[in-house]
């Protein structure tokens, strides 16, 4: 009997052993194949990590390149097309796809982020003033009376509707006395609008009542009729001893006055070039694809002959400031950013009042995009400035006051 239970012992144990192996044996088996999946699935998953990353890189160089292009372009001014005004407009943008850029690096392969990293850098380096500054007023050091030149895009003071020409705005009523109540003795205005027809918005007289004697309007015949569409103006509590004016068409132009204070003269040079035709408030407003599409369009097109128009109206800027006896300020709405010819030629004659005393990013445009500063002020060396300020709680208009304080020594 223990034999035989032996033997069944034996037999059994060599079963169990049997199966045992072919149990460990399958689950190998399982383990390989797993492996085998785990490996491609991570293979794949390379593959389309290399590739995204190679995109990316390809992106990051035909970025960079552009970002280049557009410093070179600014910095040399050796062409003036309006395409590579167009580049030149764009440079913001380049600076802010690169910083985007530089974060996606930094999570994937950091070592490669000092690229546009290192773009960035140089371009702050070689434009960061006309983006952000912060300068503190400067205290009057010597002798000299300091001047403040007030400058405002008032947009019509609002009367672009014919009903409310014949009736009270409060509105209106608030921005007209902002801009005569402002303490300036010099104040310029672009899209200044007049009527005879109320006694509220009789601006002229008004500014006259209220000690501005002196005026030089872009059209003066306008100031006598019931609505007078005037454009440019200078108002001064000084006396105006010369003046001149040059229309663009519309409201846009130039007007300068030879303003005398004290036993000095300066040239006052108020401008209003040709617009800048971005209305990105209408495309998106749009509901359907063809309305966009066609309002794309006309922004484009504004653009180009944007660009093309205020290259032609610089020149004679140019001239006003170079043939002038006397040290020139010139203030106004340029209808283009620090990143394009028009301020580069500006900027290479009379520094920026901005760039010199200003503080912040200084945005003086109060539509969309919002983020682009259009209005400046240029100031002869001998005429240091020593505050200048985006008044941008004022909000009557599409554009925000500027004003600059200047030393008369």
């Amino acid at each position: 009997m223990f034999l035989v239970a032996s033997q069944i012992s034996e037999s059994a144990q060599l079963q169990a052993f049997r199966s045992l192996y072919l149990i460990f044996g399958f689950r190998r088996v399982l383990v390989s194949l797993n492996n085998d999946d785990m490996t491609l699935r991570m293979r794949v998953g390379q593959l389309i990590a290399f590739f995204f990353r190679s995109l990316l890189w390809s992106i990051n160089l035909l970025l960079v390149l552009y970002t280049c292009i557009a410093y070179w372009l600014l910095y040399s001014l050796q062409i003036e097309h309006w395409s590579a005004s167009m580049i030149m407009i764009t440079l913001p943008v380049a600076w802010l796809l690169n910083l985007i850029v530089v974060c996606l690096w930094l999570m994937a392969r950091p070592w490669r982020s000092w690229l546009s990293g290192a773009v960035v850098l140089i371009g702050m380096l070689l434009f960061g003033s006309r983006t952000f500054v912060w300068h503190s007023p400067l205290e009057i050091k010597g002798r000299g009376t300091p001047v403040k030149v007030f400058s405002y895009n008032v947009q019509s003071f609002d009367l672009n509707e014919s009903w409310e020409f014949y009736q009270s705005s409060p509105r209106i009523r608030r921005t007209d006395n902002y801009v005569l109540r402002y303490d300036a003795p010099i104040k310029c205005f672009q899209e200044f609008y007049n009527s005879t027809s109320i006694p509220d918005y009789d601006i002229v007289k008004r500014f006259r009542k209220a000690g501005y004697r002196y005026s030089v309007l872009l059209y003066p015949e306008r100031a006598l009729v019931a609505d007078g569409d005037i454009g440019v103006a200078i108002f001064s509590i000084y006396p105006i001893v010369q003046f001149g004016r040059e229309q663009f068409g519309g409201s846009n132009g130039i007007v300068w006055a030879h303003v005398k204070i004290g036993n000095d003269t300066i040239r006052i040079i108020n401008v209003h070039l040709h617009s800048m035709g971005i209305r990105v408030g209408k495309v998106l407003d749009q509901k359907g694809m063809k309305g966009v599409q066609r309002e794309t369009r006309g922004v484009l097109s504004a653009l180009h002959s944007g660009f093309t128009e205020r290259k032609n109206e610089v020149d004679k800027i140019e001239q006003y400031i170079r043939k002038s006896p006397y040290p020139v300020i010139v203030t106004g709405d340029h209808n283009d950013t620090p990143y394009s010819v028009v301020y580069e030629r500006m900027r290479r004659i009379l520094p920026n009042s901005f760039e010199d005393a200003g503080r912040g990013f200084g945005f003086t445009y109060n539509r969309l995009p919002g983020y682009i500063r259009i209005d400046h002020q240029f100031h002869d060396p001998k005429l240091p400035v020593l505050n200048f300020e985006t008044i941008n709680y004022i909000r009557y208009s599409d554009h925000y006051p500027i004003v600059g304080t200047y030393l008369i020594k």
